[in-house]
C-alpha cells in the first residue's frame, strides 16, 4: 500500500471518479480540510488505476470511496485495497468504516463485501420547496419546542435513544455506535447553529427531536434528522416538527428543505410525502465495524 502524496491526488482522484472534472471538484471541496482528515492510498504511486480515498469524519467514522471495478478480478484487487485502507483507518481512532454508492453496482458491492461491509439501507434523497404559506398544524397538549441553547448534550442523547426504539431509520447502526459520537458527527457540518437543533418537550419530558443544518450556497436546508419517542408516535408530532422546519428554513431565507431517508422507512416516507417531498435519487450505504 501506498500512502499517495498531495501531487499524485488528481491522478488517485481520477481512478475514483472516472474523469478529471469531477476529480478536481471533489479535491476543490477537500482544501478546507486538515491535511490529517483524508487519505489517497494506492497499491503504487505511478500509473494509478485503482485507489480509495480515506474520509476520517468526526464521530469516530471513516467513509471510505473506492475505484469502480470493471470485472471480478478488478473487483477482487480493488478490495484488498480497500482492507488496507481499513488498517490504515482504525490507526485514526476510527471505530466505523461506511461508504455510499450507486443501487446498480454489484461489482463495487462486491469488492466492499470482499472487505467485510455489510449492507446498511438503501437511502432516497427527497426535497421540498418552501411554499409561500406554511400550512398549520395541531400541535400535542403542553407541547414547547427548545433550541439547543438552553438544553444540555444529555437531554439530546436521551431523546435521540428513545427515538431509535422500535425506529425503522436504518436500524441495523442502532447500538453499534457511542451516542456522542452520533452528535459530533451531526454536529460536524459548515454552519452548524445550535437555534436549528430543537427538542420537544410535553410537561419538560424531551418527547421528539429536530436537527437542521444550513446550506446557504445551494439556499437549502438539509433535515439531517427528526425522531420521535415511542409514546409519541401517532401523536402529530411529526407535522409538528416538520412545520417547524419549514418555519425555520423560510426564516434563514432558504428555498427548499433536502433530506435522505431509509427507503424501508415507510412512516417518515408518509410524513414526508404528506408535506409534499419528492424523490430525487437513490443511494446503497455499507458498513464496517472497526472494534
Amino acid at each position: 500500500m501506498t500512502l499517495l502524496p498531495k501531487n499524485r491526488h488528481i491522478s488517485a482522484a481520477v481512478a475514483i471518479l472516472g474523469n478529471k472534472r469531477r476529480a478536481a471538484a471533489l479535491l476543490a471541496g477537500l482544501e478546507s480540510k486538515a491535511p490529517e482528515s483524508f487519505h489517497f492510498i494506492a497499491n503504487q504511486e505511478k500509473n494509478i488505476t485503482e485507489a480509495v480515498l480515506l474520509l476520517h469524519n468526526a464521530g469516530s467514522t471513516t467513509t471510505i470511496l473506492a475505484t469502480k471495478p470493471t470485472g471480478a478480478i478488478q473487483a477482487d484487487s480493488i478490495s484488498s485495497l480497500i482492507v488496507k485502507g481499513l488498517q490504515f483507518a482504525a490507526t485514526h481512532s476510527s471505530n466505523l468504516a461506511q461508504t455510499i454508492m450507486g443501487t446498480q453496482e454489484p461489482l463495487l458491492r462486491q469488492a466492499f463485501e470482499g472487505a467485510g461491509f455489510c449492507a446498511l439501507s438503501t437511502l432516497t434523497s427527497m426535497e421540498c420547496a418552501v411554499p409561500d404559506t406554511i400550512r398549520s398544524v395541531a400541535s400535542p397538549h403542553n407541547l414547547k419546542l427548545t433550541t439547543m441553547q438552553h438544553c444540555t448534550d444529555k437531554e439530546l442523547e436521551s431523546i435521540l435513544i428513545d427515538s431509535y426504539i422500535g425506529s425503522l431509520d436504518c436500524p441495523i447502526i442502532h447500538g453499534i455506535r457511542l451516542i456522542t459520537d452520533i452528535i459530533a458527527g451531526h454536529r460536524d457540518v459548515l454552519g452548524y447553529d445550535a437555534n436549528l437543533w430543537n427538542i420537544a418537550k410535553i410537561q419538560d419530558e424531551p418527547t421528539g427531536v429536530l436537527l437542521l443544518n444550513p446550506v446557504p450556497e445551494a439556499r437549502c436546508m438539509e433535515l439531517a434528522y427528526l425522531g420521535v419517542s415511542p409514546k409519541s408516535r401517532g401523536s402529530g408530532l411529526g407535522d409538528t416538527l416538520m412545520h417547524t422546519a419549514f418555519e425555520l428554513t423560510k426564516r434563514h431565507g432558504l428555498t427548499k428543505i433536502t433530506l435522505a431517508v431509509d427507503s424501508l422507512n415507510t412512516p417518515a416516507i408518509e410524513l414526508y410525502k404528506r408535506w409534499n417531498f419528492q424523490a430525487t435519487a437513490q443511494r446503497f450505504t455499507m458498513i464496517k465495524k472497526l472494534f
